[in-house]
């Protein structure tokens, strides 16, 4: 039975979802706009039943993540007719989805079809609804006048053109307007588009719909942005249903603190057949080159089906690459290429395969660490733009206040998940610096913060949580600062940026120039209010401290004032500005202080500018 815990892991994102029994085999293929509320309705018990009776024998749910509900109802259909489950009667059916079929002719035209035969056509699709596919083919006529006439290439010569020709929709192959080479080269366009190549097509519609618009033809304008909509979304179905025959293997891959997941979606014969989730053992010092070398080595080891291709998220290096090709064709006895898509169809598969380990990884790190919320998009945001190893789910932000040197104190806060975590916030005092130095400042309190951590038990107990980004309140010399102090304690594992305040740069180790992200980039939002409350939480500790020393320093200047009659002047009027207005009566009222005694501190408090140069500093 699916317990809670594992409802709550799931993602509430469109996509697959597999039921399986306790032996492993899949029950049930499902797919829905949000998997989470979708299982969930299938748990629901009403009399004493669940809602879906199969549910009884479900021990675990594997999900696919896809873009939209259209792409899942295509990998469903692929997943139902590789593991036949038992509980999807109602799409046990022999329905066949619509193709668009070109043909292998001297003329070739393009029709719908049902039926996929092995006869050298191309055939283009499935569509999960003919409506689609119908405006697809619309457009192929609109934009590449090949004929739709059924009659054969050999007696086009003997028919005359049609009203198409008329129209604009067909080139007349049968009158001799064109050429069979011309003709073949506009059926190369109707293949690209049909393929993916979408965007000089789009192009073209995209200039039709608005001369449209300029000459007030708007239902026409309507109806190119109909067709756009369809070439898009034609073009994001590809993913699901390659034309490629090639067997593929898109890994993606994630880290989510110290867990690591790589997703391996399977292509096979140009469908999505199914997907894995592995997780890695003793990543902390590994970086993603090394990570990724090894898990291709310990995967395909084991592993009879090895793709002609496979994709990985980031570059090896060109030798590792080599050498691991070389491996791979020794064991698969086959040419294996390794490769890193930037742009394409092919990227946008990699895109989903690193969707779905981040996601599988968020749920291992969420079970381990009982954490119900998932991950926040501004620290996926920020790992993003900054490129990190980890997820930044523990920052740590570091400020320096003082008024020139006096009362320096340095400020840590937390974001937890995205969040402040105020009970983990900590302040400390300058102890070992007395002049107006924010660099040694900052050096003093870093090497507090680590170093005491590994040499005091208090210490380790404050700070227990390890940070996995460290962000610095300035610019570069406040970064290099920050480095030298780690460098001298042997601390080097922690990923660290400053950020400067007047243009929002950010900072790197080992990058000259600053990243400039947009203002509204959810990553350096989250920077700003890191920085931000680290500077709050330093300036109110500093004003605290140098507020009671200001008030210490004016007290204690006066003959007859000790710390026993400061400390009850203070507790009678609250401050100075309220000892400023009382009247002498008031003063005298207190015990021990004469008359004399309350002239001078009225005169004091009153005055001064006769009180030492350190006591206006405020």
């Amino acid at each position: 039975m699916i317990d809670a815990e594992q409802l709550s892991l799931l993602p509430n994102e469109p996509g697959v979802y597999l039921m399986k029994n306790a032996q492993g085999k899949v029950i049930y293929v499902g797919k829905a706009i949000d998997i989470q509320k979708r299982v969930r309705s299938h748990c629901r018990r009403k009399d004493g039943r669940y809602a879906s009776p199969f549910v009884e024998d479900a021990e675990m749910v594997d999900v696919i993540i896809t873009d939209d509900e259209v792409e899942a109802l295509l990998l469903e259909y692929n997943l139902i007719k590789k593991y036949h489950p038992p509980c999807n009667v109602k799409l046990k059916d022999d329905k066949r989805y619509p193709y668009i079929k070109l043909t292998d002719e001297k003329y070739p035209r393009a029709y719908l079809t049902r039926t996929v035969e092995v006869d050298g056509a191309a055939y283009f699709g499935p569509y999960p609804r003919a409506g689609q596919a119908r405006q697809t083919l619309n457009a192929l006529h609109e934009i590449f006048p090949i004929r739709s006439c059924k009659h054969d290439s050999d007696k086009l010569l003997s028919v005359r053109p049609c009203l198409d020709y008329e129209m604009g929709r067909c080139c007349a192959p049968c009158g001799e307007i064109v050429s069979a080479e011309e003709y073949q080269q506009i059926c190369l366009g109707v293949t690209g588009f049909l393929r993916g190549h979408t965007d000089l097509v789009i192009q073209k519609l995209t200039q039709r719909m608005q001369d449209c618009a300029d000459d007030l033809l708007f239902e026409k304008a309507g109806f190119y942005r109909d067709i756009l909509e369809a070439a898009e979304q034609f073009a994001r179905r590809q993913k699901m249903m390659s034309l490629s025959v090639e067997n593929q293997d898109f890994l993606g891959y994630a880290r989510v603190h110290d867990i690591a997941c790589v997703a391996v979606i399977r292509r096979r014969g140009g469908r999505v057949v199914g997907s894995s989730k592995h997780f890695l053992d003793d990543v902390k010092q590994a970086d993603t080159p090394e990570i990724l070398d090894a898990f291709l080595n310990q995967f395909y080891a084991r592993n009879t089906d090895i793709p002609k291709e496979i994709y990985v998220s980031n570059a090896l290096g060109i030798d590792r690459v080599r050498i691991l090709e070389k491996w791979l064709a020794r064991v698969a006895e086959k040419l294996v290429k390794i490769l890193v898509p930037q742009r394409g169809a092919k990227y946008d598969m990699l895109q989903l395969s690193e969707k779905n380990a981040r996601d599988t990884a968020q749920q291992q790190y969420r079970r381990l660490r009982g954490v119900r919320q998932s991950v926040p998009a501004n620290v996926i945001a920020l790992q993003e733009s900054l490129r990190l190893e980890l997820l930044p789910l523990r920052i740590e932000g570091y400020d320096i206040s003082n008024t020139q040197g006096a009362e320096a104190v340095g400020a840590m806060v937390v974001f937890q998940n995205g969040k402040a975590h105020k009970s983990s916030y900590r302040r400390f005092k300058i102890k070992n610096v007395d002049q107006v130095d924010d660099y040694s400042m900052m050096r003093e309190m870093l090497q507090r913060r680590f170093q005491h951590r590994e040499e005091n038990e208090n210490e380790k107990r404050r700070f227990a949580e390890p940070p996995d980004l460290l962000l610095i309140d300035g610019g570069k010399g406040h970064l290099h600062a920050a480095m030298e102090a780690l460098d001298e304690i042997d601390v080097h594992h922690f990923p660290i940026c400053s950020l400067a305040k007047r243009e929002e740069e950010i900072f790197l180790p080992g990058v000259e120039a600053p990243i400039r992200l947009d203002r509204r980039n959810a990553g350096l939002k989250l920077l700003q209010q890191v920085r931000d409350e680290a500077h709050r939480f330093g300036i109110t500790y500093h004003r605290g401290l140098f507020g009671k020393r200001v008030k210490r320093s004016t007290l204690r200047e006066i003959p007859g004032v000790g710390p026993a009659r400061e400390r009850a002047l203070l507790k009678r009027f609250g401050s100075l500005e309220k000892i400023r207005q009382t009247e002498i009566e008031e003063l005298i009222s207190l015990p021990g202080v004469t008359i004399d005694l309350a002239q001078r501190i009225l005169e004091a408090v009153r005055n001064p500018s006769e009180t030492p140069a350190e006591e206006n500093e405020i």
